[in-house]
């Protein structure tokens, strides 16, 4: 038995514990990828593995990543091997792992009293970690090893002091090696943040009590999702989805679950999806996880405490070989901003016939990525800016969708422009949302934006990685799809050059990089849409009147 009264106490301790070491290590990072725009995540666990806390203000593709990390380096490094002080760092997808090599994993013990009780961990994107272009999220490369570094389990810290050593290999392989080592300390300092406050809760209450403690949240996280399972309709829910291709050829990427509620179980099984691809939108069954417990979570109870209690009525079912389990060496560089987002569209396509009140249309469905990576003259050093950009967010059945914001998966924010400007030898010629890119309905879809960049340096490699181009987002309960990605270069003559949605290119000084990110699906029919709503939008700009007639009807 347990005191409810202690278990919600000692909930919120465990969980402010995880969101003061992300915070740690976002005021503490070198990169604007990681101390303005938060692509990181930091989580507690027991001995075991299992995570009692994540952070919320981290990213929801690690919830599924960030078990699989620990697992991965337990195995190697027992937790009663490490030392206090000590760390031990992977980016290696393969067998599971972090997504992508930039998401660089650190795994601590957390002492108390001589004992190992716990684990800090985190992940952060590092702005680079080599490969055939900057950034390290190339498109048009067909293995893991064109992509980057590639770091198995490595100790990197010993009773606190760093391995010389292994930061001399990783800065040599890193463009922007002085970015890359900050962010590492900065991950270190979550880890030592985290083991002081376990310390500290263990000093109030005892050790035993603490631990005792983290494993009833466990075991309530998991009564809470299952008594949610146990309300669905027991039945098998089939949905599909696409990328528009990988890369390489045209040939479009399904995405296919069979969703099985049974009882208070869910079983995700995505066999019938393609089988892995050439280009680099691979990926393996920890991102499938990830993406089942976001929306499980999402759908099930969106309050519910992000801890590996709740995910133990989940299960996710991928065929070897398949897009979602692909084999070494595969490319698996942007699955994490591509196929994985389309990963949870298929399963909110599920959900919606057994919940319809519970989820939205189709978001933007991807995550908008561009590197731009140089030299830059001011300094005479290497650079790189990389940043998703954020999209519409799919209608409610009673509640538009937002413009422009980041969703699902990615849960970051865009770099302030003064910040751009400021970092990097870029300016921002244009920043606002797009008008007609919503998904039109009774509710509508959010607006998607544009970012227009002007380069300021002799010459930039440029990797961008989108999609919904030819799939564009889905809405619920119409047929209207919200605008699609599109990607200009506009030239010093004035032309305009429409780019692949999956591309490597350059950019030469004063030409500007245009990127148009996909609107979200609406809800219900678009001449049921409110007026006086409607009225107002074609006002401020995001609606064209022509749009208002020929779509909403204003004109009949």
């Amino acid at each position: 038995m347990y005191d409810p009264v202690l278990l919600e106490v000692m909930r919120h301790r465990w969980r402010s514990i995880a969101e003061e070491a992300c915070a740690a290590m976002v005021r503490t990072a070198y990169s604007p990828n990681i101390k303005d725009r938060r692509d990181c995540s930091a989580a507690v666990a027991l001995p075991s593995g299992e995570i009692v806390a994540q952070a919320e203000v981290g990213t929801p593709l690690h919830l599924g990543i960030l078990p699989a990390v620990i697992r991965a380096v337990l195995a190697e490094y027992p937790l009663e091997s490490l030392e206090p002080g000590d760390a031990v760092i992977t980016n290696l997808p393969y067998p599971e792992g972090p997504g992508h090599l930039p998401d660089v994993s650190m795994v601590s013990p957390v002492y108390v009293d001589g004992r190992p009780v716990a684990v800090a961990a985190t992940t952060a994107h590092h702005i680079d970690l080599g490969g055939y272009a900057p950034g390290s999220m190339p498109l048009g490369v067909e293995e893991i090893y064109q992509e980057g570094l590639q770091i198995p389990p490595t100790p990197v810290f010993h009773s606190g002091q760093p391995d010389e050593v292994i930061l001399r290999i990783i800065d040599q392989n890193a463009r922007t090696r002085h970015e890359v080592r900050g962010d590492l300390l900065a991950q270190y300092a979550a880890g030592r943040t985290a083991e002081r406050r376990v310390a500290e809760l263990c000093a109030l209450s005892s050790t035993d009590v603490a631990l005792q403690y983290a494993r009833h949240v466990l075991d309530h996280a998991e009564r809470v999702m299952r008594d949610g399972i146990a309300h669905l309709a027991d039945g098998v829910y089939s949905f599909d989805d696409f990328l528009d291709d990988d890369g390489f050829s045209e040939e479009p990427v399904r995405i296919a679950v069979d969703l099985t509620v049974q009882g208070d179980e869910l079983v995700a099984d995505f066999s019938r999806s393609s089988p892995q691809v050439r280009g680099p939108l691979n990926c393996r069954a920890s991102a499938a996880a990830s993406c089942l417990y976001y929306a499980a979570k999402a759908v099930i109870d969106p309050d519910l405490p992000t801890s590996a209690g709740a995910y133990r009525p989940l299960k996710v079912k991928v065929r070897e070989g398949s897009v979602l389990q692909a084999k070494f060496p595969a490319a698996v560089g942007n699955a994490n901003i591509l196929t994985d987002q389309r990963v949870v569209d298929a399963l909110f396509g599920a959900f919606y016939q057994v919940a319809p009140e519970r989820v939205c249309a189709a978001c933007s469905g991807e995550m908008n990525l561009v590197n731009l990576g140089g030299i830059d003259l001011r300094t005479g050093e290497y650079f790189n800016y990389v940043e998703t950009l954020a999209g519409g967010q799919g209608a409610l059945f009673d509640a538009d969708g937002g413009d422009a914001v980041h969703t699902h998966l990615t849960n970051t924010l865009n770099t302030p422009i003064e910040v751009i400007e400021q970092t990097y030898p870029l300016d921002v010629t244009e920043y606002a949302l797009l008008p007609d890119t919503e998904g039109a309905g009774r509710y509508r879809g959010g607006c998607g934006l544009v970012r227009e960049l002007r380069c300021c340096a002799e010459r930039l490699t440029v990797s961008i990685g989108a999609d919904r181009r030819r799939f564009t987002p889905w809405g619920l309960e119409n047929d209207h799809h919200a605008a699609g990605a599109m990607c200009y270069i506009l030239r010093l003559d004035g032309s305009r050059e429409l780019l692949p949605t999956k591309v490597v290119t350059t950019l030469q000084r004063g030409e500007r990089l245009r990127i148009e990110t996909p609107g979200g699906g609406g809800w219900g029919d678009p001449a049921q849409r409110d007026r006086e709503l409607l009225a107002a939008e074609v006002a401020e700009g995001l609606i064209s009147p022509d749009r208002a007639a020929s779509v909403y009807g204003t004109g009949q």
